[in-house]
Parts: C-alpha cells; sequence; structure tokens
C-alpha cells in the first residue's frame, strides 16, 4: 500500500522535552524566563526535527493520510508510517474512509503491537480498488512522558543545545565552518527503518 499526503492532524498535547529539561540542558536557572517563549518554540521545533528524521512519533500525535489499493493489500495488513502506532485491540483510534462511505470499525483490524504497527480493512463493504484513494486517520505515539526513550530525549536535546547557541548555521569568528552535530549521530542509533 502507498500512502502519501501525509500530515499531522493534531499536534500533541504534551512536549517529549520539557522546558526544565531543556534549560537544565542549557544551564539555564530555572527563575532566568526571559528566553522561555523562544525555548519553547525550539523544542517543538527539535520534536518535528526528530520526527521526520527518524520516522518515528514521539508523543500522542493524530496522522491522516491517503492510500491506494488498501482493498487488495494482503492477509498480514500494511504498515502504519509514524510508529508506535497507538490503538486498542478493537481499532479504536484508527478510522478509514473513502468517497462515499467509511468502514466500520469492527471490519478494521489493528496489530499495534508489531513496530510499525500494520491494520487490514477486513470487511466486505468497500469500494473495490478501482474507485480512487480512501483516507486513513490513526494515532502514534506515547501517552506519558516517562515513555519517551532517553535516548530519544538526548538526541533533541542536543538539537535544541545546538539551536540555541548557534542561530545561523555556519560559525564565522574563524572563518565559515560547519557547527558539528552530534545529533546525527545519536539519531543514527534512533532509526529503525535505515534513516538517519
Amino acid at each position: 500500500m502507498h500512502f502519501h499526503s501525509i500530515r499531522r492532524v493534531k499536534q500533541p498535547d504534551f512536549e517529549p522535552v520539557t522546558l526544565s529539561e531543556a534549560k537544565a540542558h542549557l544551564r539555564i536557572m530555572e527563575c532566568v524566563v526571559e528566553d522561555d517563549a523562544y525555548l519553547i518554540g525550539l523544542i517543538a521545533a527539535a520534536r518535528h526535527y526528530f520526527e521526520n528524521r527518524v520516522g518515528q512519533t514521539t508523543t500522542r500525535t493524530q496522522w491522516r493520510a491517503k492510500v491506494h489499493g488498501w482493498w487488495t493489500c494482503s492477509c498480514m495488513g500494511s504498515e502504519v508510517p509514524y510508529p508506535p502506532l497507538a490503538s486498542d485491540a478493537a481499532g479504536h483510534g484508527v478510522t478509514l474512509s473513502w468517497d462515499g462511505g467509511a468502514a466500520d470499525a469492527d471490519n478494521i483490524v489493528v496489530d499495534a503491537i508489531s513496530y510499525p504497527g500494520t491494520v487490514r480493512y477486513d470487511g466486505g463493504d468497500g469500494p473495490p480498488c478501482d474507485k480512487g484513494d480512501a483516507t486513513i486517520t490513526w494515532w502514534a505515539g506515547v501517552d506519558s512522558p516517562a515513555d519517551i526513550p532517553a535516548l530519544w530525549k538526548s538526541a533533541m536535546l542536543m538539537l535544541i543545545g545546538h539551536w540555541y547557541e548557534n542561530r545561523q548555521a555556519v560559525v564565522t569568528d574563524s572563518g565559515a565552518m560547519e557547527v558539528p552535530m552530534s545529533f546525527d549521530l545519536i539519531v543514527g542509533a534512533c532509526s529503525f527503518d535505515g534513516r538517519g
């Protein structure tokens, strides 16, 4: 199955890195609040960048994508992008719709244990494959900051620190040179599908 037009429908309710964690990493005292709004923006940007680089979702986020040929996919189901897939065994949290119809939740089979999770349509009321695209909406990510892997946090903190200390792409004090990115090394260890 080919997913396209993948979009975040709902941003997470919390970030994987807290403001306090970012300030501690940057050695900024809690009582210093002048850059708090800037840091909050950097935290969100680091989450976005990290998720796009490793192809995984950190905190509970709703996604939507178009799919073609859903009805002809294998009986094993199709892997859903940006794991971990967040759904219960009954498929709640995953919806499938097409022009003129929608799948009953009982006909959506979800395997959220696999990584990445798989979803398959198990009903006879869907349109034939020549009727065009369907839309799938799903939730991915974890529900609690405590469930964020430490390595993921480290990567995002490195990126936040880099952006905070270097507001431009190069350092020009002694000529133009790239700033080393420890982030890239950490991200390589976080990828499950060869991204990085």
